[in-house]
């Protein structure tokens, strides 16, 4: 049988809701289908790519690559699947949408049964209180009936979220309710006679009750988040409740006992169990756990067969993240992450107390997601150069074959060359990352390299956030190393929980300094190798990408030149952030104000680092999150940087809106090559950027 993974802390920390004092100013999505792409055409003649072409990219699932992701659903007799595709129009500013039923077995082609609704950006809870919207899309909900005869989703709307069925016999769709608040799990009772759903819908009354406190003015709490709203945010403790609809009306019926074990599944494992799986029949079990001795142990395998335990000690029985029983209950097939900073996916075939695991397959690819049919796993697949599709994994011997390919057009793009590359920094923690050179590139003249940070896994589209597009930036004779951050600092040491992890990564701000030290070795050997201009090297950054730029640009003379998609590290976050935020930090070995251990900060802050050398810095911030870059803005641009700074409104810590990941796609690029090769674009975001860019040119002294 199929598992589900636990969602790491970070998602743990968040659940969604829809009504919050953010709810989105405009639609994400025209309600309308996306069409399949057709096929590719002559593929001898290829062009450049765009950053259009990424950004219209067929997109399914969350952004994430982990192996416990849901990209897509798997009928019960494993005949077809079911995803919900979305792909961006800046012209439009929107996202068409559409749910397709894919054959699985090769036979057939795919087919969309309805649009999806509209696109809009996760928000959830953390530090007890509602959070602005994070900026991914919100959760994609889709679940087969036990028969496989009807397949039940989710249509998400600013102002409400929709269930639907689709019933297979008759080729129709039917909505069975209007949800005013978000719809968190959905699932089918094991008898197929209802849908059940959980959704919290006190938020409506948690809402009206902060209207009516602001009459009188509102009590400063950890409610609030003050860079991101001027009002209170609603408790994390309005209740999630069950219910159940009948699937033909939509009609409340009886909920069934224990309804969570069905909508969480996660909620009946064993303690500290990362993955889970039972045979058919429930005899045999399987799980990946940790014992809890250590905050950053990797999870071991053990199997029970008849009641006998099986614990693998094996070195490859480590870090297992998916876990599926052969029909039989003889051989327990399992995924781990391995090699590098767990830059490789592996699969395994393991009979417990017959024989040591084989190994089916090992590759650099990213796969995730995956789903058992018969003797394949059926998975989202992303290579460095390959969008994400769905491929088929024989579980005999290994090899690979398509399922469903939402982007054939892709390959008539020429790409660059990617070469993944290995090494170790000063503190003995080795990383990452691919070097993507120029397509056709045809002498050896040293080239500038942009740094694009934090997650080198899977397809190498945009970095972290998808701000910075890699394959466009090698079209422009620009070398760029995606760079996967090292594992961090606290994971060489023996901490048991996570405020420790926490403090040892931010002593002295070790985990800064060893990513700053992988900076410096990758750097200086693709100088020693000829490849780079050592004096035309960028850095880019996201979220905590952002947070290890600032830190480089601080503490070291690697960069010429920066962008932020999110800025800065700085003392006041700690006011701006909310009590919740606070307190998490100051937990995490941050001083409790800005005036103790001010060289703490006078450390770790661009805006404090006086001796720090100016370099052009854009930043490309979103409306929640701009505040938090003012006081390092405002100071360097007083100190004589190059610095220049866009708003994008609407905008949660991801930026969602097409039309803004145009532009931001677009200005990176051309700030880039304005600065680092002195060359304009014919056809910029705005041709008053380039005026402004000049101005400073001219009233700054760059390096």
């Amino acid at each position: 049988m199929g598992m589900v993974m636990r969602k790491n802390i970070f998602q743990s920390a968040l659940i969604i809701i829809i009504l919050t004092a953010f709810t989105p100013s405009t639609l994400r999505a025209q309600t309308h289908r996306c069409a399949l792409s057709t096929g590719q055409t002559d593929t001898n003649k290829k062009r450049d790519i765009s950053t259009d072409d990424l950004l219209r990219l067929k997109d399914f699932g969350s952004l994430l690559t982990s192996i416990s992701t849901d990209p897509f659903q798997v009928a019960p007799d494993g005949s077809l699947l079911a995803l919900h595709l979305r792909r961006a129009d800046a012209v439009a500013d929107s996202y068409c949408t559409a749910i397709v039923l894919v054959p699985t077995h090769g036979h057939g082609q795919p087919t969309v049964i309805d649009d999806g609704g509209e696109i809009l950006p996760f928000s959830g809870y953390r530090f007890g209180v509602g959070q602005p919207p994070l900026g991914v899309p919100k959760d994609e909900l889709l679940r087969w009936s036990p028969s496989g005869n009807a397949l039940a989703y989710i249509k998400i709307f600013a102002d409400r979220s929709e269930i639907w069925r689709y019933d297979l016999g008759k080729r129709s769709s039917q909505k069975l309710l209007t949800s005013p608040v978000d719809i968190d799990a959905l699932a089918w009772s094991d008898d197929g006679r209802a849908i059940l759903y959980s959704s919290r819908p006190g938020t409506i009354d948690a809402l009206a009750a902060i209207t009516i406190e602001g009459r009188s003015g509102y009590h400063y709490d950890g409610r609030f988040v003050p860079y991101a709203s001027d009002q209170p945010f609603v408790s994390s403790d309005i209740p999630l409740r069950n219910f159940a609809i009948d699937p033909n009306s939509g009609e409340p019926v009886a909920m069934q006992p224990a309804p969570e074990n069905l909508l969480y599944p996660s909620s009946a494992w064993p303690k500290g169990t990362i993955a889970f799986a039972t045979s058919a029949g429930g005899a045999n079990a399987a799980f990946s756990y940790t014992s809890g001795k250590l905050y950053h142990e990797k999870p071991q395998l053990k199997a029970t067969i008849a009641d006998r335990a099986f614990d693998c000690q094996q070195p490859s029985c480590s870090n297992v993240q998916g876990l599926w029983w052969s029909p039989d209950g003889k051989t327990l097939w399992y995924e781990r992450r391995a090699g590098i900073a767990d830059s490789v996916t592996e699969f395994y075939a393991w009979r417990p107390g017959r024989a040591a695991p084989s190994l089916l397959l090992s590759t650099q690819d990213a796969i995730f997601g995956c789903r058992l049919v018969q003797v394949e796993l059926v998975c989202a697949h992303e290579g460095s150069t390959s969008p994400r599709s769905i491929v088929a994994i024989s579980l005999r011997d290994g090899t690979r074959r398509s399922v469903f390919e939402p982007n054939p057009e892709f390959a008539l793009l020429a790409l660059g060359t990617v070469k993944r590359l290995e090494w170790t920094n000063s503190f003995g923690i080795s990383t990452f990352g691919d070097l993507v050179l120029p397509p056709n590139r045809k002498d050896n003249r040293r080239l500038p390299l942009v740094v694009v940070q934090y997650d080198s896994r899977g397809f190498l589209r945009g970095g972290t956030a998808d701000e910075y597009p890699i394959q466009v930036l090698a079209t422009h004779g620009f070398a760029v190393l995606s760079f996967n951050r090292p594992p961090r600092y606290g994971n060489t040491l023996p901490v048991t929980n996570e405020q420790e992890y926490m403090q040892a990564n931010n002593k002295g701000w070790m985990d800064r300094r060893s990513n700053v030290s992988s900076f410096e070795t990758i750097i200086q050997r693709l100088t020693n190798e000829g490849i780079i201009d050592p004096r035309r090297v960028a850095i880019t950054g996201q979220s905590d990408g952002a947070s290890t730029a600032t830190y480089a640009l601080a503490n070291s003379t690697l960069f010429s030149a920066a962008i932020l998609s999110t800025c800065c590290q700085a003392d006041t976050m700690l006011a701006f952030g909310g009590e919740g935020l606070a307190d998490f930090y100051i937990q995490g070995g941050y001083p409790v104000s800005r005036y103790f251990d001010q060289s703490f900060w006078r450390d770790g802050m661009l805006e404090s680092a006086v001796k720090a050398r100016p370099v052009p810095l854009l930043i490309q911030a979103s409306s929640v999150e701009f505040r938090l870059g003012l006081t390092t803005y405002s100071e360097l641009r007083h100190r004589g940087w190059p610095i220049d700074m866009y708003v994008y409104p609407d905008e949660g810590h991801v930026k969602l809106h097409p039309a803004h990941r145009s532009a931001v796609y677009r200005r990176n690029v051309q700030w880039l090559e304005f600065w680092l090769n002195d060359e304009e674009e014919p056809d910029p975001v705005n041709q008053s950027q380039y005026d402004h860019w000049k101005n400073l040119k001219a009233k700054y002294s760059t390096p």
